[in-house]
């Protein structure tokens, strides 16, 4: 049985929301930021570039995030989510599934300093592998995108069924 992560709140640059075209069926999700750096090989790379140029060590590095395993372990060992690893990936964040109706209402009483908690972030299309992102620079997602993926930097609402805009 795969172990669910709990339904969480959008909250600015901690849960995001994430819009997902998997097998032409689209899900809102909102789940914690760290999960959807697409391909976690890449992402572990420039953490050692980083340490690298600032003079720190690959035992500190592993002190600081772990050993590259371990730093897999936070997305269940999925080292790229891709076409082949969404099922499972998904799976896990089955409870973290919000409706466009939902996002709608709780964007609709949420106090106004806290209404970009629920500014879409990310659209990752499984089916036409591409990703979108509008998630605030530095940030940068969309270069983490797994070979063969195209990743921009770009409002993607557009791209969204209208029946799942919210």
């Amino acid at each position: 049985m795969v172990k669910q992560i709990e339904k969480v709140l959008p909250k600015y640059g901690e849960n995001i929301i994430v819009g997902v075209m998997y097998k032409r069926h689209f899900e809102w999700y909102v789940a914690p930021k760290k999960l959807w750096k697409m391909d976690y090989k890449k992402l572990y790379s420039v953490w050692k570039v980083v340490y690298k140029r600032s003079g720190r060590t690959l035992s500190q590095l592993e002190r600081d995030i772990g050993s590259y395993e371990k730093f897999c372990e936070i997305r269940w060992g999925i080292e790229i989510l891709n076409s082949d690893t969404a099922n499972t990936f998904l799976a896990h964040l089955f409870k973290c599934r919000y409706s466009a109706d939902e996002l709608r209402l709780l964007r609709m009483v949420t106090r106004d300093d806290q209404k970009n908690d629920y500014d879409a972030s990310l659209f990752i299309d499984f089916d036409n592998r591409v990703m979108y992102s509008q998630f605030p620079k530095p940030e940068n997602f969309e270069i983490f995108v797994p070979s063969g993926w195209t990743g921009s930097y770009e409002d993607f609402m557009s791209f969204i069924p209208d029946d799942k805009r919210y």
